[in-house]
C-alpha cells in the first residue's frame, strides 16, 4: 500500500500507511467526516498525506445533500455552493441578484439569506450544478411540502362576532 515512499514536505522516507477516519476540512465545512481514507503519515515531520478517491464526485454528493436538507442554509454551506461552481463571490452575487457584501456577509456568518434567498440559492446551485434529476425532483418536492407548511402556518382562526 505504500504510494508515498519519500514525504513530499520534508523528504523523510519515513512513512507510515493507515486507513482510517479522515476530518474533511479541506471541503471548508467543519462537519464533514470520511471513514476508510487512504492516510499516509510521516513520522519525521507529521505530514499526513490523504487519498481522496472520485473527489468530484465526493464534492457533487455532498452539495446534493446540502441542498436536500430542511434546515436553513449555513454561511459555510453557501460558500461551498459558490466554490463548488467555481465562482466568485461578484459573479455569484451578480448570478441571484443581490450585493456582493450580501453575500460576503451571508458566507461569514454575519447575515443569514431570507427564507426567499435561501430558496434562491439552492435552486440557482441546483442549475449550475446541473444536478441529477432524481435530486432535482426531490429539491421540488421539498420546496413544495415547505410551501404547503408555510401556509399552514398562517391559518388564522378568528371567532365570529355577532
Amino acid at each position: 500500500m505504500s504510494r508515498y515512499e519519500t514525504c513530499p514536505t520534508c523528504g523523510s522516507t519515513e512513512i507510515i500507511f493507515k486507513r482510517g477516519h479522515h476530518h474533511f476540512l479541506e471541503s471548508g465545512l467543519e462537519n464533514i467526516h470520511l471513514s476508510n481514507a487512504d492516510i499516509w503519515r510521516c513520522n519525521a515531520c507529521g505530514e499526513e498525506i490523504v487519498s481522496i478517491p472520485r473527489s468530484m464526485e465526493l464534492m457533487k454528493s455532498i452539495a446534493e445533500s446540502i441542498l436536500l436538507k430542511p434546515a436553513s442554509l449555513s454561511g459555510a454551506e453557501i460558500r461551498f455552493f459558490r466554490k463548488n461552481l467555481g465562482m466568485k463571490i461578484k459573479e455569484f452575487s451578480q448570478l441571484l441578484g443581490v450585493d456582493r457584501v450580501t453575500v460576503s456577509r451571508w458566507e461569514n456568518g454575519h447575515e443569514k439569506p431570507s427564507k426567499s434567498a435561501d430558496r434562491l440559492i439552492r435552486l440557482t446551485y441546483a442549475v449550475e450544478g446541473k444536478v441529477a434529476e432524481a435530486v432535482m425532483e426531490q429539491l421540488r418536492r421539498s420546496l413544495r411540502k415547505d410551501i404547503v407548511d408555510s401556509e399552514a402556518d398562517c391559518f388564522v382562526s378568528l371567532p365570529l362576532v355577532s
